[in-house]
């Protein structure tokens, strides 16, 4: 807790102005960078606390416990949407809120349509501007594309849940600032070497449609899925990619 000691008038006309600023500086610097948003402390506890509640440890969301706790999901979406990234966070800072905030909001959008067999059954999910943020709505496509691809880290698409059986898993933690770097890490290698999502050999492989979707955030495909793949590719490979579940992730 930041304590000011008082100063007195009296005490102003008799000490040298030098020293009565020195007094003061660290205050004032404290209090200067506490008002400008230098830094943001953002609790991610809650949050946590209800993917631990709401997701097993294969990385199964039971929306039908979550419809009986919406209120809570939408307490946190709703303390979520009233922070604002400013151009005084790190990438790690972003990151981590970014990728929290898409994936609450995922969760709670399927949860208020369920139950329902696919998020394909809700029209336009991804393009919905139905999620508030500081004051406005934007759609979980804008989250992605405008924000989180900007960053230019391709790890992001296999820490983003989109309900589906060929989804990335879902974290049972919320991601943090100080581990998410290998955690990015740690969800791609486990959506890599996940048989069901991509089957890689040397002489040919079968993988996800999310790096024919997203090709251009992988400029050296070969090189990436080998820097966190199990098994290794070369660059004569031949490629194909496995067709995309939209069934809801169950099992």
């Amino acid at each position: 807790m930041l304590v000011l000691k008082k100063v007195t008038d009296l005490e102003l006309r008799i000490t040298p102005n030098i020293n009565t600023m020195k007094h003061l500086l660290p205050y004032l610097v404290a209090l200067l960078f506490s008002l400008s948003g230098f830094s943001q402390i953002i609790d991610y506890s809650k949050y946590d606390d209800f993917l631990k509640d709401h997701v097993s440890k294969k990385g199964v969301v039971n929306f039908d416990k979550v419809l009986e706790d919406i209120d809570d999901l939408k307490s946190i979406t709703y303390n979520f949407s009233k922070i604002s990234p400013n151009r005084s966070w790190s990438k790690r800072e972003y990151k981590t809120y970014w990728i929290n905030f898409y994936n609450a909001n995922i969760i709670k959008l399927l949860a208020e349509n369920y139950p329902i067999k696919s998020i394909n059954y809700i029209s336009d999910a991804f393009k919905l501007g139905i999620i508030d943020y500081d004051g406005s709505k934007i759609s979980l496509d804008y989250i992605e594309h405008d924000l989180l691809r900007t960053l230019n880290d391709p790890r992001v698409h296999f820490a983003l849940y989109s309900t589906a059986n060929s989804s990335p898993k879902l974290k049972r933690t919320a991601y943090k600032v100080e581990t998410v770097e290998s955690d990015l890490g740690i969800a791609t290698s486990n959506f890599l070497n996940d048989n069901t999502k991509n089957i890689i050999g040397f002489n040919s492989a079968k993988i996800s449609k999310v790096f024919d979707w997203y090709k251009n955030d992988f400029p050296d495909l070969v090189a990436f899925i080998n820097l966190h793949s199990a098994k290794k590719m070369s660059t004569k490979t031949k490629i194909s990619f496995m067709d995309y579940d939209w069934n809801l992730h169950r099992k």
